[in-house]
């Protein structure tokens, strides 16, 4: 990976299926850049060595030569005198060679330790300081958070101005100018209420996710900029042109239920008659019990999605927490239409 500002890069699992197969000289192999800050597992290799049937393909760069994924497989084929080993031939451009690798080695084969996917984080955020947390994290199996102390913690990693997402695109990485955004995506959830969260997003230049949170914090009655995250600085930029007036603001009781509070919720309309013996609504309370888990299911979940299927994971994840939200506002649209329409009839 070069010392640019990350565009174009995509440092994620490539798909081997659509890479051509070959049988590759042993000796033409040019060895790895390796992740693994331990080097080469010698008890590993000779497990390898043991093994009756064909090892599986190594990866190489096919321009180069270069392993990208398979030391150990191709120490193994050298002690037992193979001359040649299946391979994957990647073309990818050299630069994202350690980042693939470093995908690589964590979805398959000898995983890497704790330690090795840290190293990897800072060396990747010293070559493209501009990779978002959430990029990195997502090549390196650790946390946001984690990368993010990563990247505080390693001097040689510039402080730039923008980040590049997951998604390819660049936002502003200063707290002040994110906070800015989120303020602005909640000023915008207030003026727009029929809005897509996909709309409200692109418009205040943050992501989806994002936009599910801010909405999440404004119909519980809190600033839209987590505390600690420049919401002073924030809303000192915004006064003068987006104010929000107070009084639109929704209040606590307005909000949805408190993630304890949840489970009593669903318990009570499952029991509620009026859901309970009709196909809609027996359909409605399947559909809310695929979500009716801990949030230490969820995390470990997480967990366990290989780096390559991710993207496409929290792409959909995303999009069925869009659905469901349309569906919230659709809800209370009609039950504001009904309210209306039986206070006309009283009166």
């Amino acid at each position: 990976m070069s010392s640019g500002d990350g565009d174009g890069i995509r440092p994620l699992s490539p798909t081997l299926s659509a890479a051509a197969r070959a049988d590759v000289p042993v000796d033409a192999l040019l060895p790895a850049d390796s992740p693994r800050t331990g080097g080469l597992d010698q008890e590993y290799v000779e497990t390898l060595v043991a093994l009756a049937e064909e090892l599986p393909p190594i990866v190489v760069h096919r321009p180069t030569g270069r392993v990208v994924d398979g030391t150990h497989r191709l120490a193994a084929a050298r002690a037992r005198g193979d001359r040649t080993i299946g391979a994957y031939l990647l073309d990818v451009p050299e630069h994202s060679l350690f980042a693939v690798a470093v995908s690589l080695n964590i979805s398959h084969g000898k995983p890497l330790t704790h330690g090795d996917r840290l190293a990897a984080a800072a060396r990747i955020l010293r070559e493209n300081p501009a990779l978002s947390d959430r990029y990195v994290a997502s090549v390196t199996a650790l946390s946001p958070r984690t990368v993010s102390r990563v990247r505080r913690s390693t001097a040689e990693v510039a402080h730039l101005n923008t980040r590049v997402g997951l998604d390819g695109k660049r936002r502003p990485a200063g707290t002040a100018a994110v906070a800015g955004r989120r303020q602005r995506a909640g000023e915008l959830l207030l003026e727009r209420p029929d809005a897509s969260l996909r709309e409200i997003a692109r418009a205040a230049g943050i992501s989806l996710g994002t936009a599910h949170d801010v909405k999440k914090r404004v119909l519980l009655g809190r600033d839209p900029v987590p505390r600690g995250r420049g919401a002073a600085a924030a809303r000192s930029e915004h006064a003068a042109e987006h104010r929000v007036p107070a009084q639109r603001r929704p209040s606590r009781s307005d909000g949805g239920p408190s993630l304890r509070e949840s489970a009593e919720l669903l318990e009570r309309l499952r029991k509620d008659p009026a859901l309970r013996l009709s196909q809609s609504g027996r359909f409605l309370l399947r559909c809310f019990a695929v979500h009716d888990v801990d949030s230490s299911v969820w995390t470990r979940l997480a967990t366990t999605v290989p780096p390559h299927c991710a993207d496409s994971v929290s792409r959909l994840a995303r999009e069925c927490a869009d659905m469901w939200s349309r569906f919230a506002d659709r809800v209370d649209r009609e039950a504001g239409t009904a309210r209306q329409q039986r206070s006309h009839t009283s009166a």
